[in-house]
């Protein structure tokens, strides 16, 4: 018998399940939690520049734009780090670990300043290519240097957080997560509109709260890292010599990551040009659907990550049935609660989308594509239980593939047909649901090959 850390060890089938149920969610739900408190933050920091000036609000939402490209290119670049330090401590193998930090540390930290001195320099015209209006430009740009210097900060948070997961240390993320949101709202708060002496900086305000709340962020990590005992280990990267075959490693689990994440992002704006073929009221019931379809995605994904990290250590502890165990458990669980929110989504489709705007009208043309979005969640669970075990068994260039496939020859077609023939907001998020169809397929097959399962169900 396996006497791994991660092994699952023989048991009755009912509390087979319950073992295999109960180390995910008391991994997952603390991970869930920390995106869904600093997803609240995100929303109400916007907010709070909305109720600023509407101008600083357009400036704000174009800006994000570029932010959110340039981080999730840099956070699909610790990808190797998050695979590599879960499967090392799932071994025994601390010094392992370290070194895959030293490989994914310096180039892209090296990575996030040159993107954040590129978004200093560029921010003009980095906020016009989606806004048009010049004092809304302004705005953007000045919000666009204030979250420059955040970009490194975001890198080294993220892997803290990782190296947090990997310990099975959850909890202490979403500590983190508590503390910077508060400290991100109450400070942004002050810089908008002014307090005291302090005068008021609108967008630029908005910015320069976030880089705070990640410095905050970032020096509570350094804390709870301490007082987990990681810290130590953690901290030898500084005179851990530059390890080529890990570098390879991180690197080769990395670069496809990346690509994905920036096909994502590219076809997201095709998505949207496409849609803007149509009237301002669909244009603005897609933002609020896509809102909706994106906070259900992160906080599977981060269940599914959770999932991911319990993965990796079993494969790390050479336990392949462990594996299989926890893609099967994280994949019940993933689809379950899915299939329970699209039942409540369907029934009550039109509260829903008041939580996300007031407008009858928006509302109204929002319906029949937040069904749609409602048909594709199970397949979202598919997809993100599979893309977490292609990345714990170090394949990442499978999702990529199932990725740019069903963006570029799938939902773009699709989309872009359906508003040409007069189909509208509803015709263009069918496209969207053939997307979950052909990625779910794909990452399907591909685990079941890696898992040795072939064509069973």
């Amino acid at each position: 018998m396996s006497t791994a850390p991660d092994a699952v060890e023989p048991v009755s089938r009912g509390g087979r399940r319950r073992q295999q149920a109960r180390p995910l969610l008391e991994l997952a739900l603390p991970a869930v939690l920390a995106t869904a408190v600093s997803r609240a933050g995100d929303l109400i920091s916007l907010a709070l520049t909305g109720h600023y000036s509407s101008t600083a609000l357009a400036g704000v939402a174009g800006a994000i734009v570029v932010v959110e490209l340039a981080l999730g290119v840099l956070l699909a670049g610790v990808t190797g780090y998050q695979v590599l330090c879960a499967r090392h401590l799932g071994a025994g193998e601390r010094p392992a670990a370290v070194r895959a930090l030293h490989a994914s540390l310096r180039p892209v930290g090296a990575l996030a300043v040159l993107a954040a001195l590129v978004l200093v320099f560029a921010a003009r015209p980095l906020v016009a290519l989606t806004v048009h209006d010049p004092a809304a430009v302004a705005a953007g740009a000045a919000y666009l240097r204030a979250r420059a210097p955040g970009l490194p900060l975001a890198v080294l948070s993220a892997l803290g957080t990782i190296t947090l997961q990997a310990a099975k240390r959850t909890r202490l993320t979403l500590l983190t997560n508590c503390v910077a949101m508060p400290v991100n709202l109450l400070v942004s708060w002050g810089l908008i509109y002014g307090v005291g002496p302090l005068p008021a900086l609108g967008a630029a305000g908005n910015g320069l709260g976030v880089t705070l709340s990640l410095l905050c962020a970032g020096t509570l990590q350094v804390v709870l890292l301490r007082r987990a005992g990681l810290w130590d280990w953690l901290g030898t990267w500084r005179t851990t010599s530059w390890d080529r075959q890990s570098a390879r490693e991180s690197w080769e689990l990395a670069w496809p990551a990346m690509v994905s994440m920036t096909v994502d992002y590219l076809a997201s704006f095709a998505f949207f040009a496409a849609i803007g073929l149509l009237s301002l009221t669909e244009l603005a019931a897609s933002r609020v659907v896509f809102q909706l379809v994106l906070l259900i995605f992160m906080l599977s994904n981060a269940f599914s990550g959770a999932a991911g990290v319990l993965m990796s250590r079993a494969a790390g502890g050479g336990c392949p049935d462990a594996v299989r165990d926890h893609w099967r458990a994280n994949r019940v669980l993933v689809t379950g609660a899915l299939t329970l929110t699209a039942g409540g989504l369907a029934v009550a489709v039109r509260p829903v989308l008041r939580l996300f705007t007031g407008d009858p009208a928006v509302v109204s043309a929002a319906v029949d594509a937040t069904l749609l979005v409602a048909a594709s969640l199970p397949l979202v669970a598919v997809t993100v239980s599979n893309t977490a075990a292609l990345r714990a068994l170090r394949n990442t260039r499978a999702d990529m593939v199932a990725n740019t496939v069903a963006s570029w020859v799938v939902q773009l077609p699709l989309a872009w047909v359906a508003v040409r023939v007069g189909w509208g907001l509803t015709g263009a998020f069918g496209g969207v649901l053939g997307y979950w169809v052909v990625r779910a397929a794909v990452t399907e097959w591909a685990v079941r090959q890696l898992l040795g399962l072939g064509a069973r169900a």
